[in-house]
């Protein structure tokens, strides 16, 4: 074991206090604020601090890829994020996600999601990670995998849910084309980043079990 991993944190939840806490938004996603303190390295207490949290579901995230013919697909669409940030391209490309429902597995919404934002049937789902994709700020949590599925050469399809004003265009790359997107700094999107380094790291064992199925 190396001292780095015996030096690793040992404290959890125990070790922290809420003295208060107060709803001050809710909506669509809601944000608590908490009075708190914590036990820091040196064993003592830390003063109160005030600390604000987005309040949001789980979420599953389900990156398309076909083992037979090497292609994956990634939605495009259009995000609120990057256009009040001031980003000239507010449309980006990323994987398939959703909320997880009420009484669903992340897995069963990874395959609910493929059909409603790009009208997939998921063969498999394969864990990537997961994760908090922004601890100091957020309760969101990612369930993230690769799926695999038949995807055809092209597509320019429009899909998504209108009770939801979804407007989601699916595109399909080679995988070749999408790792290269990926070093180029072409997608700024976490998750697509995270799941196609993954789908780097273990390509050649997918394609070997499964590109014969």
């Amino acid at each position: 074991m190396s001292k780095n991993s015996t030096n690793l944190n040992k404290m959890n939840r125990t070790h922290a206090s809420s003295h208060s806490e107060r709803i001050v938004y809710k909506g669509f996603f809601s944000v608590k604020e908490h009075n708190l303190s914590y036990r820091m390295f040196n064993n003592e207490q830390s003063e109160v601090v005030r600390r604000s949290t987005l309040i949001s579901s789980d979420a599953a995230i389900v990156l398309p890829y076909d083992p037979v013919n090497d292609r994956v697909l990634l939605i495009e669409q259009f995000r609120t994020g990057p256009y009040v940030k001031g980003d000239d391209r507010p449309w980006v490309l990323e994987p398939i996600a959703g909320l997880i429902d009420s009484g669903e597995s992340p897995e069963q919404a990874g395959i609910r999601e493929a059909r409603e934002e790009a009208q997939l049937e998921i063969e498999t789902l394969l864990l990537v990670a997961r994760s908090y994709p922004s601890p100091g700020i957020s309760t969101e949590f990612f369930h993230q995998y690769v799926g695999l599925v038949s995807l055809p050469e092209s597509s320019n399809l429009v899909s998504g849910l209108a009770s939801e004003s979804e407007d989601i265009r699916s595109h399909i790359f080679s995988y070749k084309e999408f790792s290269k997107m990926i070093s180029k700094g072409k997608i700024n999107v976490g998750p697509a980043i995270l799941i196609g380094l993954w789908l780097a790291k273990n390509r050649k064992k997918i394609l070997k079990k499964y590109s014969f199925k």
